[in-house]
């Protein structure tokens, strides 16, 4: 795939939409890229989180336990936002379920970005703090619900 092609699909992401197409370049260059054979694991569920993956191609499967039905990630999707940022574990198992192909963004190379670019940064708050209000909104009107 093009790095072009790699920019747009890093637009379409909120995460990456605070950064200019020279700053995702940049990232893109950084970054690495992995190829998963079928039914190869990305990782595993408690794993230490310190990168993100984009997937290019292909198709992976969260599954969180083996009694709850598996959640499949599409070309385009972004993996691991949160670790990105901070220090965290995987919440989930990552299996690739066909050849699959990720970008890898490491947590350190973000935020290296992310303190070159304060703005940059500042963007990517408003953006995390407006989606977390919006989900405190939502666990009140469920509170709000089963005190009625």
């Amino acid at each position: 795939m093009a790095i072009d092609d790699d920019i747009v699909l890093l637009r379409r992401l909120d995460f990456f939409q605070v950064f200019q197409p020279d700053q995702l370049r940049l990232i893109l260059f950084a970054a690495d890229s992995r190829i998963l054979r079928p039914n190869e694991v990305l990782f595993t569920k408690g794993d230490v989180a310190n990168e993100g993956y984009l997937l290019q191609s292909g198709l992976i499967s969260l599954n969180v336990d083996p009694k709850v039905p598996t959640e499949f990630v599409r070309p385009g999707m972004l993996i691991g936002e949160y670790a990105l940022l901070a220090e965290s574990e995987r919440a989930a198992n990552a299996t690739a379920r066909e050849t699959s192909r990720v970008i890898i963004f490491p947590r350190k190379l973000i935020l290296r970005l992310l303190n070159e670019y304060p703005d940059a940064a500042l963007a990517l708050r408003e953006k995390l703090a407006l989606r977390a209000d919006a989900f405190a909104k939502a666990l009140d009107r469920i509170v709000a619900n089963n005190r009625a």
